[in-house]
């Protein structure tokens, strides 16, 4: 169908515009590379210059393991900091994350994936600051830790860390990895000859033949480190408000309303049809969006109108506090296909 107001459009109107608009986009693309490789270059210099200490970087006196990536998001290090967590408390540590606390709302004392956290883990220590070294000081003198995750830090090189565990999404190819404003990735690929450990995560929503074809790519650009696979695998439902919790098998054959504020919406989606629900319609915003009442109003009666149920991600959801609207909350954990990274490998041994 077309829109009556763009029938018998005079020649030179919105035609001219169009032309003009495709022109422009056309330009920006064309400097989009060049200004990627400059600033991939910038960041590897940086990296270089704290590499060879020209830049200090300050040591804290607790082993520190950064969880990172080389995107802009949408990789799982939420789950993969949660993995650790888990495996530090299972070992004895008095463990505490440390972050920069992005996307976290003003007068906020955690973002939403710090909230995230705060609810798995009851009495987790936690500091977001911006200054990671002087949150990583806090952490130590307030809170007594003995062990830290620095979530997001690959790319900062003020706090040394012990361990560098990198993501990247298995089904995206290292070859597409472009910098910004290309792309979406922070850095080079060449960046990850620094990394402790490799995880690729998705890997069962990626082509056969994924790890061999990631192994070699990065055995071509000199990187050593191990590599690990992993998934994100639903484990458990929550309906909110009251707590109850369900398993992930009550989603099959159920009409469900998807309401995501996250990188990868899509990804939301397929993990809720391979559980056997039927998605009747998305809601979704940009990564880290604070939902207004409105929105979820909008949302709730969309799934009430399907007689389906609503359903949101662990990480939205700590955004969600305060609402009165049901809903069910899918929590999702990080599992590694075959070996996974040992005591050694986290500073645990």
């Amino acid at each position: 169908m077309i829109a009556s107001g763009a029938q018998g459009a005079a020649p030179g109107d919105g035609t001219t515009r169009h032309g003009l608009g495709a022109a422009l986009c056309v330009a920006l693309q064309s400097l989009a590379v060049p200004l990627g490789l400059l600033y991939g270059g910038v960041m590897a210099v940086r990296r270089r210059l704290y590499a060879s200490g020209a830049l200090a970087s300050h040591v804290l006196p607790v082993p520190v393991v950064s969880v990172g990536n080389l995107s802009m998001g949408g990789t799982g290090k939420t789950p993969l900091v949660s993995w650790l967590v888990a495996r530090a408390l299972a070992a004895g540590k008095r463990v505490g994350v440390l972050s920069r606390g992005y996307g976290r709302a003003p007068g906020a004392a955690l973002n939403d994936e710090g909230e995230m956290l705060a609810a798995r883990f009851p009495g987790l220590p936690q500091v977001q600051d911006v200054d990671r070294v002087r949150g990583g000081r806090r952490l130590v003198a307030e809170h007594a830790v003995d062990w830290i995750v620095l979530d997001d830090g690959f790319q900062h090189r003020r706090l040394r860390r012990d361990r560098d565990l990198v993501c990247l999404d298995a089904r995206k190819p290292l070859s597409d990895l472009r910098v910004v404003p290309a792309g979406s990735q922070r850095e080079f690929p060449s960046a990850l000859r620094a990394a402790h450990a490799i995880v690729l995560t998705r890997v069962d929503q990626a082509p056969a033949g994924t790890l061999e074809a990631w192994g070699s790519a990065l055995a071509r650009r000199g990187v050593a480190a191990p590599v690990f696979a992993a998934r994100h695998a639903p484990t458990r439902l929550r309906l909110r408000p009251e707590g109850r919790e369900m398993p992930c098998a009550a989603l099959q054959g159920r009409d469900v309303v998807l309401l995501s504020g996250i990188a990868r919406p899509e990804s939301f989606a397929a993990t809720a049809r391979a559980l056997g629900a039927r998605v009747v319609a998305e809601h979704r915003y940009r990564d880290h969006h604070r939902f207004q009442a409105r929105e979820i109003e909008r949302a709730a009666t969309r799934a009430r109108s399907a007689d389906a149920w609503l359903l949101v991600t662990e990480k939205d959801e700590a955004r969600l506090r305060g609402c009165t609207q049901a809903r069910c909350v899918l929590e999702v954990d990080l599992h590694f296909v075959g070996a996974e990274p040992g005591p050694e490998a986290l500073c645990l041994a």
